[in-house]
């Protein structure tokens, strides 16, 4: 009776000096059922927004997503009341990696310090899926991925493009001392990229241009169309690193099919025939225009008007305005700063309205990576990927990253 007493007492301490969040008052089991009540929906950048919208989750999915007014939650149901709070599909970021320090020998690390690392990094901003873009040790990525999708660990769906690889004599002089596997010939190139699907990646990358840190090396366009035709053959995607002008000529006419940056190294923005060109190839872009203002504020350069810099935002802006498909990422994991708020300021400065931006953060990568079936919007027989926040991007594209709630496939993995 004592030790009963104790924990009772226990649980009573917790709840009078520790309440939960008055959105969700206890932790969700993804095989529960669930209503979230009283939010404003944004179920995709299209439809118009639900108000005092219901959403109901049973084993993951979403069976019924509609009015207060018209949905009925089941008896049974654990009811949240989610009022004034507002509700999106989970969000993408298509360019992260995992390569700092803190995520090597994932098996061997805490659940805990797994589950605070990957917050601070990510799923505090709502992002329920990533593309981790380069690593060095790909087992050890998937063997983080297979914690998370096991339940283990509270993280995004992670995917990747393995290893990537250069031109030889390419490696970028920036991820000196360390260098990426160079290659010569159209049959290495073939012969690697089996290799890294045979090792469990997703997609390729490669640098179609890479600066050595006295020129930029092209990369031969045998090996470009030998390396995007294998990846293609097996329904594969392939990333490129354009870094100039010619790197983006040289990944649109070798058939890759996502740019990782804009290409604002030559300081002169997109031709028109160059983006015909790219359009053409429905060629993604992911511009992550807070890197170069990361990079100008690491060498002190705080102005917001260095030339590199507009021009990443005219390169984005040229590219939205004439339909370019735009995918949202921020290379997290290379900058040391997370927040991905200046990356929607500056989409916001490039032309990008809120509905575009969402678009970049759900639509537009789900059905880039074929996942559209299964996420990137609210409606019924869809994963529950949702992000809830407490401010409403249509009056701020900042209020993307005012995140209270990160649902994965029906899991909170962040709140």
């Amino acid at each position: 009776m004592k030790i009963r007493s104790f924990f009772i007492g226990l649980a009573v301490f917790f709840i009078l000096f520790f309440p939960m969040p008055a959105c969700f008052s206890q932790v969700i089991a993804p095989t529960e059922s669930l209503a979230l009540v009283g939010a404003k929906i944004y179920p995709d950048p299209i439809k118009k927004p639900i108000l005092n919208g219901v959403v109901l989750i049973e084993n993951g999915k979403i069976v019924k997503v509609g009015t207060r007014d018209r949905i009925k939650v089941p008896s049974g149901a654990r009811l949240i009341d989610c009022k004034g709070l507002v509700m999106m599909p989970g969000f993408w970021n298509c360019h992260v990696h995992f390569m700092e320090p803190r995520w090597q020998k994932v098996d061997s690390l805490p659940v805990e310090q797994l589950n605070q690392q990957l917050k601070t990094m990510l799923t505090r901003y709502g992002f329920t899926y990533v593309f981790d873009l380069a690593t060095l040790d790909l087992a050890n990525l998937l063997s983080l991925r297979n914690r998370i999708e096991k339940g283990e660990v509270d993280g995004p769906a992670i995917l990747t493009a393995g290893v990537p690889f250069a031109p030889e004599g390419g490696s970028p002089f920036y991820i000196a001392p360390l260098k990426l596997p160079e290659l010569s010939t159209a049959a290495s190139a073939v012969e690697y990229v089996n290799n890294q699907f045979d090792s469990g990646a997703d997609a390729i990358k490669l640098w179609s241009a890479s600066p050595d840190g006295k020129k930029v090396v092209p990369m031969p366009m045998e090996i470009i169309k030998a390396a995007t035709a294998a990846a293609h053959k097996k329904g594969k995607v392939v990333f490129a690193h354009p870094t100039t002008l010619e790197g983006v000529r040289i990944a649109q006419e070798g058939v890759v099919d996502i740019i990782a940056h804009v290409a604002a190294d030559d300081r002169v923005d997109w031709s028109r025939q160059m983006i015909s060109d790219m359009r053409s190839s429905q060629m993604a872009l992911i511009p992550t225009l807070k890197l170069h203002q990361w990079e100008l504020e690491r060498f002190g350069d705080t102005t917001g008007n260095n030339p590199l810099l507009l021009t990443a935002i005219q390169q984005l802006r040229s590219y939205a305005k004439a339909g370019g498909e735009i995918l949202f990422g921020t290379d997290v994991g290379y900058m040391s700063d997370y927040s991905p708020v200046d990356e929607y300021i500056l989409m916001g400065k490039a032309g990008m309205d809120y509905l575009q931006i969402l678009a970049a953060l759900t639509t537009s990568p789900a059905k880039r990576f074929g996942r559209q079936k299964q996420t990137g919007s609210i409606k019924a027989g869809m994963n529950a990927d949702l992000v809830l926040l407490s401010a409403d991007p249509a009056d701020d594209v900042k209020n993307f990253a005012a995140v209270k709630y990160t649902i994965s496939k029906g899991r909170i993995i962040f709140q």
